[in-house]
C-alpha cells in the first residue's frame, strides 16, 4: 500500500491507540472557560470490538458548566 506525504506525516503524529482512562480537556463555545472531562473505558466481557467510552466531569467547575447548559435548555446525550 503506497500514501501521499499528507496521510504519513499524519499517520506519524499519531502516538498509539487511546489510553483506557485519563482527562479530555476542551471548550465548548457557550461556555466560559474549560471542562474536563474524565474518561474510562471499561472491558466489556463480549468479543465483538464494541466499546463503551464513559465521560464524568473530573472537576467541581466542569460539573456547574455542564449543570449550566442543562439549566439553559442545552441537551446533553449519550451517543
Amino acid at each position: 500500500m503506497t500514501a501521499g506525504s499528507r496521510f504519513t506525516a499524519r499517520e506519524a503524529s499519531v502516538s498509539g491507540p487511546p489510553r483506557p482512562a485519563g482527562v479530555l480537556r476542551m471548550v465548548h463555545p457557550g461556555l466560559d472557560g474549560e471542562l474536563r472531562l474524565a474518561y474510562e473505558t471499561p472491558e466489556l466481557p463480549a468479543d465483538d470490538d464494541q466499546r463503551l467510552l464513559v465521560h464524568l466531569p473530573a472537576d467541581e467547575g466542569t460539573a456547574a458548566r455542564l449543570a449550566a447548559l442543562s439549566a439553559a435548555g442545552e441537551r446533553l446525550r449519550a451517543v
